[in-house]
């Protein structure tokens, strides 16, 4: 198999040696096959929601798959799995609000794994902000370059059972949209560069969206003023370096 894009490498990394997986929405299953073959990962399952979509992993296993053990599942998210079955559950390439959904559908079973490692396309705030509401440890935030667009990829630890998880954090959360849940601060200690270019790019979103709403009928001095706040929290940000 091909090599891994960067992208792909980045979540690889976070899988550690001996650590099992599974691989909800594995489309062709690079990643899973990876680790697999390089001798990480002694166990991998690769899940997707329907037979044709889990037939691009059997094939990019070809010969594979015929006397090892590589466990193909066709189901929706985490149902197709046992609690505790693997170490180690990847979502990628999905949007955070799915991803969200997902992880919440069982609370017990998602609590019965040891770390996810998630990458959203998009709502990533909503997704970290829920993790902390369900008292997920959030070990590690980092970004990635794939062709024109910045990546996010979240490695998150869950509590010991759901019963933590349903009581949530001791201490008041930051409000859900707060920028800080979209571009946490240990970003700029772990890639200031990227973290930097990436502020650059919510800041942009914002003052469009900022310009929209000043052009609006009926406009409400609280949504105003939540912009701007997110509006200089990335201004602050994008130009730390």
């Amino acid at each position: 198999m091909n090599g891994l894009t960067d992208r792909l490498q980045m979540i690889a990394d976070e899988i550690q040696q001996g650590e099992t997986m599974a691989d909800i929405g594995t489309d062709h299953g690079f990643l899973p096959l990876h680790l697999w073959e390089n001798g990480i990962s002694p166990s991998v399952i690769m899940c997707d929601v329907s037979e044709p979509s889990l037939a691009k992993a059997k094939a990019a296993a070809g010969a594979y798959q015929f006397g090892h053990e590589l466990d193909f599942r066709a189901g929706d998210g985490l149902q197709v799995l046992s609690a505790g079955e693997v170490d180690d559950i990847v979502i990628a390439g999905m949007g955070g609000l799915l991803i969200r959904d997902i992880m919440s559908f069982d609370l017990e079973k998602t609590c019965s794994f040891r770390k996810f490692v998630l990458q959203p396309r998009n709502n990533s705030g909503l997704l970290r902000y829920w993790l902390a509401s369900r008292n997920f440890d959030i070990v590690k935030n980092q970004l990635v370059r794939e062709g024109k667009f910045i990546c996010e990829i979240i490695t998150a630890k869950p509590p010991k059972s759901a019963e933590i998880a349903v009581l949530g954090p001791s201490e008041p959360l930051p409000d859900a949209g707060e920028a800080c849940w979209e571009l946490p601060e240990d970003m700029f200690g772990i890639q200031p560069e990227l973290a930097s270019e990436y502020a650059q790019v919510k800041l942009g979103i914002e003052e469009k969206i900022l310009e929209g709403i000043l052009r609006s009928c009926n406009v409400e001095e609280a949504d105003i003023n939540t912009v701007r706040k997110r509006i200089d929290y990335f201004r602050r940000h994008a130009y730390e370096i």
